[in-house]
């Protein structure tokens, strides 16, 4: 039969192309097999005449000396010196999944027995193959089977360890809020053994007076799934089996078992938390009095040598806050105006007596000592660590918007809230009374110079608060 070579290649399909898979050749009588190492693959739509064959069904014979042979196949044919090239598919179930080829060195001529035969040929090939790939599927997937289940298993181990040792109490409930798992921190918190918990609802952990609260909230969250408070850690009332109540922690987080949703809820003891801020609640209260008290003296400290403004301090404190309030500011702002405000004159402190108690006009030089003041006052209290920014606070309370303000010439946004609240406050007070150096000019002058230069010198939002405490809420400086 002279010498010759028959190959196989594979279909895959994603990337329309053929890929080589093994060759034997017979050469001077001797048999070669060799299998492609490099998987190369060869397109198909580089090969419209193998194409075909897949299309098809049907085996094509290619000679060299075809002038009308595809270009493609002929070029192929003259890199291998082949002078003939059979090209058979490979079917199975009526699907090509590849090819068969059979190139001879010389040109040769099949018969229709032939091509038959090779046809017969490459079906049991192709049966072949299809049954080493179900074959490799199924141990491919018997494999992946094993090694989810090795994984479920130490997954589980791990769970498992992780819960038994949890210091917290964990616990599974299902959608009617009914307990199917536990750990043992549970039954140490609540007393209880697994026998009497399993199967009981959740709120046979919580005092009496509570369950029905807690079960209207379990029941509105299962309706509405409200992702939001998933994990959210939520303090209510625990209870002893002895009767004994406490505070615990309780956060929850949604699964799905068997098509079912279940919940695992984590719940922490806060009794010593709780005992912990309640006693730093009385440690940090304690601290403000001694702090507002210090701060009062230094305050009495400043009037003692300016006998003129006594009560000065104290007046514009008042008024701060109440504008802090009607502002809505919180809680821990509105303190930290009200003792910026009590000191806020404290670099005055500097400033010698007689230019205080002047009463006369002050020259432009004593004007320059006393414009002094904020920084001085800064200086002294910036090392002091109060839980406000009470020494920026009195370093700016004499900055205006537009920037003409000092001692930094700051505007707008750049001078804090609490300094912009204490400026309004200030100059109201300030013009309400009386100076050695010139009689009252009276609240109600007061209110038009702030209400004239609302957004040019003084925030707007502080004069519209400062105006309706005055105007529409009877507002008195005198007042505590």
């Amino acid at each position: 039969m002279g010498d010759a070579q028959c190959s196989f290649s594979l279909f895959v399909p994603q990337e329309n192309a053929l890929q080589a898979l093994v060759s034997f050749w017979v050469e001077e009588g001797i048999d070669h097999y060799v299998e492609e190492e490099e998987k190369k693959l060869y397109s198909l739509s580089d090969y419209p005449a193998t194409a075909r064959v897949m299309e098809t069904l049907q085996p094509l014979v290619v000679q060299a000396s075809d002038p009308n042979a595809d270009p493609a196949e002929l070029a192929y044919m003259e890199e291998s010196n082949a002078m003939t090239l059979a090209i058979i598919p490979l079917v199975v179930k009526g699907q090509a999944i590849g090819v068969m080829e059979l190139e001879t060195w010389q040109e040769r001529h099949y018969a229709l027995e032939q091509l038959n035969m090779a046809m017969t040929l490459a079906n049991q090939v192709a049966v072949a193959v299809e049954n080493a790939q179900l074959y490799e599927a199924v141990q491919q997937e018997l494999l992946e089977r094993k090694q989810a289940e090795e994984a479920l298993r130490e997954s589980e181990e791990y769970y498992r360890v992780l819960t038994e040792t949890a210091i917290d109490a964990i616990v599974t409930v299902d959608s009617e809020s009914r307990i199917h798992f536990m750990n043992h921190a549970t039954e140490r918190m609540f007393g209880y053994t697994q026998a009497e918990l399993l199967g009981q609802p959740l709120s046979m952990l919580m005092p009496d007076r509570h369950r029905q609260r807690h079960l209207d909230s379990w029941n509105r969250y299962v309706e509405t799934r409200e992702r939001h408070i998933a994990w959210r850690a939520v303090e209510v009332m625990g209870r002893h089996a002895s009767g004994a109540e406490f505070s615990m922690e309780i956060s929850f987080g949604e699964m799905t078992e068997y098509g079912e949703p279940f919940f695992t809820g984590i719940i922490r003891d806060i009794t010593e938390r709780k005992q912990a801020e309640e006693e730093l609640r009385h440690t940090l209260g304690k601290l403000r009095e001694a702090l507002g008290g210090t701060i009062q003296t230094v305050a009495l400290t400043v009037e003692t040598r300016d006998p003129y403004t006594a009560g000065h301090q104290r007046r514009v404190s008042n008024l701060a806050r109440a504008i802090a309030e009607e502002m809505g500011l919180s809680e821990d702002q509105i303190d930290g105006i009200r003792m910026a405000a009590v000191i806020h004159d404290l670099g005055k402190i500097n400033i010698p007596a007689e230019i205080l108690s002047k009463p006369s006009k002050l020259t432009d030089f004593e004007y320059g000592i006393i414009r002094m003041h904020s920084q001085v006052g800064y200086d002294i209290l910036k090392e002091i660590d109060f839980p406000w920014p009470v020494a920026r606070i009195v370093l700016q309370h004499h900055e205006k918007i537009n920037g003409s303000g000092y001692p930094q010439g700051l505007s707008g946004e750049d001078i804090l809230l609490e300094a912009r609240i204490l400026t309004v406050a200030d100059v109201v007070e300030a013009m309400a009374s009386h100076r050695p150096y010139r009689p009252t000019r009276g609240l109600d002058k007061a209110l038009e110079e702030i209400s004239q230069n609302r957004g040019i010198l003084y925030d707007p939002e502080v004069v519209d608060a400062c105006l309706k405490l005055f105007t529409e809420k009877g507002f008195a400086l005198d007042q505590e």
